[in-house]
């Protein structure tokens, strides 16, 4: 086991919760930044296979480069941070909570249901807190959470983010199916998929139509259909393709009503409307770093950001990779 270094004796002075952050790519530069604005933790350690990436990120930082195992056996950390690609999340998410230490994955949390059911049995098993960086749950008041939405509720997902061809070879495992767990859906329009299955529910039923423009196997374009288990309905239109960029997720159930766009947004209950602020998506990846504190210092269990929450979500990513495999004869 290594010596303290100036940054983890600071943390066991002050009582921060240490972090290790696993994968030193763009998601990690976002944890860093969500950590520092959260306060009452410190990033301590990093790991990356790419070891010169490992110490260039780490001396960017104030951490010190190590390699898992070392981390997992070190009990002066206390959260490891899954920021690797999306092929890798469960294992090491597994393999953390194995060893005792809190975990937040990054989104996709995960390929399958099955890779999530194995990370939520490892965290029952050691009671270690397991949450997942699906941030844009905390976009939704309190008052659209407490109340159920009916089986006649009906809502409209649109989410529109612009990605050249380049973008999904800059790092081989983008272009890589199974590495990457998917496409534009899985990796953009996935906040917003969060946030409708936090309000409806777990889907029954995914279908529609995929297109993969730049790259086979990994979807650019997506047009769904999502029926919940207790009836609402769902449309969605996904695209990386040229155009305005814009993201917009609006639910109505009677005098009900949820809209969440790019600049804010409003909830309405009959004739009652509550203005959502926009809030700046660093501000909200921090709340999910205040509910790991929380949760590691035994204050609270995981809440809004909880794991568990995300298996509504992984199911629609699930569906949507078997549509992208589907091949369909055209219509003559």
């Amino acid at each position: 086991m290594t010596d303290l270094n100036p940054a983890e004796g600071r943390r066991r002075a002050t009582g921060e919760v240490g972090i290790a952050l696993v994968g030193c790519g763009r998601a990690a530069q976002q944890h860093v930044e969500a950590v520092a604005l959260a306060g009452g933790g410190r990033v301590v350690a990093v790991v990356d296979d790419n070891a010169e990436r490992a110490e260039r990120f780490a001396r960017q930082n104030a951490a010190t480069p190590r390699h898992l195992d070392d981390v997992l056996g070190d009990s002066r950390i206390d959260a490891v941070s899954v920021c690797t690609p999306p092929g890798t999340h469960a294992s090491i998410a597994v393999a953390a909570l194995r060893a005792g230490k809190a975990v937040i994955v990054e989104k996709p949390v995960t390929r399958t249901g099955e890779e999530l059911d194995a990370i939520l049995a490892a965290a029952d098993a050691t009671g270690a807190p397991a949450l997942a960086m699906l941030q844009h749950r905390g976009r939704l008041p309190a008052a659209a959470l407490s109340t159920p939405w009916t089986a006649d509720a009906s809502a409209v997902l649109e989410v529109f983010r612009p990605r050249p061809r380049g973008h999904y070879f800059a790092d081989p495992w983008r272009h890589d199916p199974d590495r990457s767990g998917g496409g534009h859906v899985a990796h953009l329009a996935v906040h917003l998929l969060d946030v409708s299955c936090q309000l409806l529910g777990m889907p029954a039923r995914v279908s529609g139509l995929t297109g993969c423009r730049d790259v086979e196997g990994i979807d650019t374009r997506a047009a769904l259909g999502v029926q919940f288990a207790d009836g609402a309905l769902m449309s969605v239109l996904a695209s990386a393709h040229p155009a305005p960029r814009g993201e917009r997720l609006r639910v109505v159930d009677g005098e009900r009503e949820l809209l969440i766009e790019d600049f804010g947004g409003e909830y309405r209950q009959n004739d009652t409307v509550h203005r959502l602020q926009p809030v700046p998506t660093p501000q909200l990846r921090s709340l999910v770093y205040q509910e790991l504190h929380a949760a590691v210092r035994g204050e609270a269990a995981p809440d809004r950001y909880a794991l568990r929450q995300a298996r509504g979500v992984t199911a629609v990513l699930e569906a949507v990779r078997r549509l992208v495999m589907t091949v369909e004869e055209p219509v003559a």
